[in-house]
């Protein structure tokens, strides 16, 4: 059996002892109330991962003035109308064992004015485009004094709530990483230039925040090693600050990295590797006898367990891998590695809809955020259930269905299980895709459900099995678009393409520049192939979100062997042409060897409009 004793080694921050070495990481998630007061959803959330195992939580940027607030619903302690809510929270986590501390943060420039209501303040004119562009009022030393009290404020509230340690929030390209960055801040007074002059707003917030709470309260400060970004916070930089934040009395430096402009470093996508901050952070314990945090794609309790026994950090946080599994401690404890349903850094549930200004959720893990209403509950009566489909939401089904008790039998038509996503993981850097289908696999097995593979579901069979319920999860199929010449046999869909169905050589138009098709488009450059890729909308990858798909368009652009056609129609396929059509001019194009179809699909309902006319069940 797996065993991890770094990672299940009591620590110590401070005063404070901590049971284990895994840090809850601060994140956003959109469960609060608009007013910034703790919700029953918020407090289920990390309850669930107090019960799970966490040794220390750092719930997300909470904001310390309105001002400063960058969500619609983020966490508040602007307030003393806070506490009673951050204490019911505090009490939720304690009950299981484990710590909490609040992220105090304030927006600076990357607030929106459409969230906020008002202009943002930073230190100085430079606007945030990620975050919409607006020019933020530069701040009068007058007005960092009422911000630095607003930072001691918000520390006593959370100390009356109950709180084991507070966090400063000083990195991501907030406002006091906007004060440590040359990049934005270009102030000519004593809080610019010199790094001496960009780090003391920070220092003056950590003495404001001990005055207020004591000196010996633990503390903990976040900052982006480095920044990723032209002229941007350097290591070199960071090591200065952090030996300068020990001396003022921090207990725990928390290394992350990136800003607004480089967020892919902030939640990282498939692309980046796992710790991808690591080195930075072991360059930062080298300097300081405190202890040291790391945050970046620390998803695998080995991988963890490894930071910590090369001496590269005291504490790993973790934020996706307990998004997607709240019970990640205390399966890696026990050895059960094959039962964690593991983060894929996706992005998709998360961070990409976090500006949506909704509730985030989890691709692989539809109880997260849900806790309370998804709890899994035995049945009142167990039914024979047959589920026709093995891609994600069938698997899923049947494992549900099996943990309440029901009687289970999935059938799949293909030699292998997985569905679609065994095309979603081909494209380059997505392999890790493959984790939702290894962890679904497990788990159905393990719950007794039986498995049939390579058995087409039809009418007779459903009435020869005789169930109580039938879900049908049979999916999608490509769309083919109605354009002429389609019906040709050098035409291939998406899947084709995946399946090696075809052997795609030469010059190629690719219809269809949704995320699938751009990624496409890319795999297919990666082996040769010269890529014309058709779409008629304004943008590609449209229905991704940005961190999704930043890196993948980046390299799409550059790609020497793909040609990119927005607002481009593809009129008619011929034997060795296509005629496309942008503004109201068509050409044709000559010679193109294959056409593949990335369209999108539609639903497979054929089987489920059989059932339902002539099932009687």
């Amino acid at each position: 059996m797996a065993s991890f004793p770094r990672l299940f080694e009591p620590g110590r921050i401070g005063r404070l002892e901590v049971r284990n070495r895994i840090i809850s990481a601060p994140m956003e998630r959109n469960y609060c109330n608009r007013d910034g007061s703790v919700t029953q959803r918020y407090i289920d959330y990390l309850e669930a991962r107090a019960r799970g195992g966490v040794g220390l939580f750092f719930t997300e940027a909470s904001y310390v003035d309105p001002r400063g607030k960058g969500r619609a619903f983020q966490l508040g302690v602007h307030d003393d109308a806070m506490i009673p809510g951050l204490t019911r929270l505090v009490q939720a986590v304690h009950r299981h064992g484990a710590k909490i501390g609040l992220e105090l943060n304030y927006g600076g420039r990357v607030v929106a004015p459409e969230v906020s209501g008002l202009q943002p303040w930073a230190p100085s004119a430079v606007p945030c485009k990620m975050s919409g562009g607006a020019m933020p009022h530069v701040l009068s030393v007058e007005e960092m004094q009422d911000i630095l009290r607003k930072f001691g404020e918000a520390a006593r509230r959370s100390r009356e709530a109950g709180c084991d340690i507070i966090e400063i929030h000083g990195a991501h390209g907030y406002l006091l990483g906007q004060f440590l960055s040359p990049v934005t801040n270009q102030r000519t007074d004593a809080y610019g230039g010199p790094l001496a002059n960009r780090m003391r707003f920070l220092m003056e917030v950590i003495r404001e925040v001990k005055r207020q709470v004591g000196d010996d309260f633990p503390l903990a400060v976040r900052v982006s090693a480095d920044e990723y970004v032209d002229g941007g916070i350097v290591l070199p930089d960071t090591l200065e600050v952090a030996k300068a934040m020990e001396a003022a009395g921090v207990h725990l430096i928390d290394i992350s990295g990136g800003n607004y402009e480089s967020a892919f470093m902030i939640v990282q996508p498939m692309e980046i590797p796992l710790g991808c901050h690591v080195p930075l952070a072991a360059q930062v314990r080298s300097v300081v006898k405190i202890p040291v945090s790391v945050a970046g794609r620390i998803n695998d309790p080995t991988f963890a367990e490894q930071v910590l026994a090369d001496g590269h950090a005291d504490f790993v946080s973790l934020a996706r891998a307990l998004h997607a599994d709240p019970e990640f401690p205390n399966k890696a404890r026990q050895g059960r590695l094959e039962d964690i349903c593991y983060c894929m850094a996706c992005n998709q549930g998360c961070i990409d809809v976090l500006s949506q200004q909704i509730p985030i959720f989890c691709t692989i893990n539809t109880a997260t955020g849900r806790e309370r209403d998804f709890a899994i509950r035995p049945a009142s009566r167990p039914r024979r259930i047959l589920v026709i489909g093995g891609g994600p939401a069938g698997m899923e089904a049947a494992r549900v269905a099996a943990l309440r008790g029901h009687r289970v039998t999935l059938v799949e038509r293909a030699a292998e299980l997985g569905g679609q996503i065994r095309y979603a993981m081909r494209p380059t850097h997505k392999g890790e895709f493959g984790q939702i289908v290894r962890y679904l696999s497990h788990q159905i097995k393990t719950a007794g459900v039986e498995i049939r593979l390579k058995e087409e579901a039809n009418l007779a069979l459903v009435q020869a099995e005789k169930p109580d319920v039938v879900v049908v999860a049979t999916g999608a199929r490509p769309f083919i678009p109605p354009i002429p010449g389609v019906e040709q046999p050098h035409v291939a869909t998406l899947f084709d393409v995946y399946d090696g169905r075809v052997d795609i050589r030469g010059r190629v138009c690719l219809f269809g520049a949704n995320l699938a098709g751009v990624e496409l488009a890319e795999y297919l450059a990666q082996r040769d192939a010269d890529v014309i890729l058709v779409d008629p909308g304004k943008a590609m990858a449209a229905d991704a979100g940005l961190r999704a798909k930043w890196l993948l368009l980046e390299r799409v652009e550059q790609h020497p062997r793909i040609d990119v056609r927005l607002n481009t129609t593809l009129e008619e396929i011929a034997a060795d042409a296509v005629l496309l059509q942008s503004e109201g001019k068509t050409e044709w194009v000559r010679p193109v060897a294959h056409i593949v179809l990335a369209a999108g699909g539609e639903a497979e309902n054929r089987l489920l409009d059989s059932l339902k006319r002539e099932w009687p069940g």
